[in-house]
Formats: C-alpha cells, sequence, structure tokens
C-alpha cells in the first residue's frame, strides 16, 4: 500500500554532521593523488575548509577545495565562482570527477575495513534526529526516506549504529546518478498526500521548485546544516521556511499525528 505521508531526509548536514570525517577523508584522498603533500600543510586548512564546506555539492568536489585552498586561492573568489574553479583545477591537473570519487571512496573503505570505530567517529547525529527516524519508521502511514549525495552503503552503516534499521530501499545515495529531483518525482506518487523534504543546500531546493511537477512538495531549510546566513536570508524571500531542529522536530510531529 502507498503511504500516505512522504518526508524526505539529506543526511548530510540533516541528519548527521560529519564534518571531521569529510576533512579527514578529503585530506587521505588527496595525499593519494598529490603524495608529496607534508599531512601538517593540510591540517593547517581545516577551520577554512569548514567555513567553505556549503560550496560543496557532491563528495568529491572537497578534495578539490584542499587543493584550492592549498593553492591559496582567494576565498571572495571560491564563493563567487565556486564551479568555474573546480573546472579550472581538474583542467590544470588532469583529473576527472570519477578519479575523485574512487579516490574518496577507497579512503573511506580503508577506514572502514581498518579504523571503523575511528570513522564512526568522525560523525555526529544532530539532537533528536535518531530518535524522529526511530519513531517515523513505526508508523504505518508514514515513510520516511533519505536522498543522500553519500554512498548508501556509507549512510546505512552510521545509521545501524545508531540502532536505526532504515531499510536500504529507502536510501537514494550517490550511486543512484541522478539529480535528487528525479528521485522525488519518482516518489511522488498519486496516492501521497503530503510530502515533506528537507535540505541544507538551497541551490538543490530552488532546483525543486524549479520542476512544476513537483510543486507540491514542502520544501525546508535546514538552518543547522552547511548553510550561510544569506542563503537562508534567501530560502525566506522565495517562500521556503527555513527551520530550526526544534521547530523541524515539531513540524514533523503535526504532520503525521
Amino acid at each position: 500500500m502507498a503511504p500516505k505521508t512522504i518526508i524526505a531526509f539529506d543526511f548530510d548536514g540533516v541528519i548527521c554532521d560529519g564534518l571531521p570525517e569529510y576533512f579527514h577523508s578529503a585530506c587521505l584522498a588527496y595525499q593519494t593523488i598529490w603524495p608529496s603533500t607534508p599531512e601538517d600543510l593540510l591540517t593547517e586548512l581545516q577551520a577554512d575548509f569548514n567555513e567553505l564546506r556549503p560550496l560543496i555539492e557532491t563528495g568529491w568536489e572537497m578534495i578539490i577545495l584542499l587543493r584550492a585552498l592549498q593553492q591559496h586561492i582567494p576565498k571572495a573568489r571560491l564563493w563567487a565562482a565556486w564551479q568555474i574553479v573546480v573546472q579550472q583545477i581538474l583542467q590544470q591537473e588532469n583529473l576527472n570527477s570519477a578519479q575523485l570519487i574512487e579516490a574518496l571512496d577507497r579512503v573511506r573503505d580503508r577506514q572502514l575495513q581498518t579504523q571503523l570505530d575511528q570513522w564512526r567517529g568522525r560523525h555526529q547525529f544532530y539532537p533528536g534526529m535518531v530518535k524522529l527516524l526511530q519513531n517515523l519508521l513505526d508508523q504505518d502511514d508514514v515513510t520516511p526516506y533519505i536522498i543522500t549525495t553519500k554512498e548508501a552503503r556509507f549512510t546505512r552503516q552510521l545509521l545501524q549504529h545508531q540502532n536505526v534499521d532504515f531499510p536500504a530501499a529507502q536510501i537514494f545515495g550517490k550511486e543512484q546518478k541522478q539529480p535528487k529531483t528525479i528521485t522525488l518525482k519518482q516518489l511522488l506518487t498519486p496516492e501521497v498526500e503530503t510530502f515533506l523534504f528537507i535540505e541544507d543546500r538551497l541551490k538543490t531546493l530552488e532546483k525543486v521548485q524549479q520542476q512544476p511537477e513537483l510543486n507540491t512538495l514542502q520544501l525546508f531549510l535546514a538552518d543547522w546544516g552547511y548553510n550561510t546566513a544569506p542563503e537562508r536570508s534567501t530560502a525566506t524571500k522565495q517562500g521556503i521556511p527555513v527551520v530550526n531542529l526544534s521547530q523541524w522536530v515539531q513540524t514533523v510531529t503535526e504532520k503525521t499525528r
């Protein structure tokens, strides 16, 4: 039986804060590509990396962000023209996204095999999110989904460690190789009466707004995720509610009573 209510979550920046893991894994992947780079040189970039994390749309771009910082590209230029900088660095270094994806997945897999506890420990679930997911999974007429640019297997590993048995079929990860808008359209069947989608990336929500078929979705921007004050202001102007954690939990509770 099709669910009457769907609640779709982004993962990184909405359910889980993995910023320490992003930086650690990005550094490991970086050193497989540029092995002569001293570790302490990368460590010095962490504060700037954290500040610029809202630029990242997919994980492999984290390696490019480190390269840009290592090359002393001004932060103002990164904020203003991130995708142009990404393409310039790829061209300069004779790289492509597939190589960077492989490098990042390889170092993450190695950590899962040899340093699982440390890898898990670099992720922190946002307060109340684990309980919220568990409650939603217990309801018959609500189906939660996770739509993420992270590999689904990494996402599920983290959820299982929190005792959240999230069905694999309800996690759409990077391996789907399609925009989140396509996944949302696939989930939006005629039987669905209420469809909530929460993201921390404004550009993703804007792409949803541009799809007429998705105009029934209720969109939310998570203010606790990887976004900036100007983005939150823009979201409000565009009619996208900006919610904090307690507001989001209350919204979900009211919608699923």
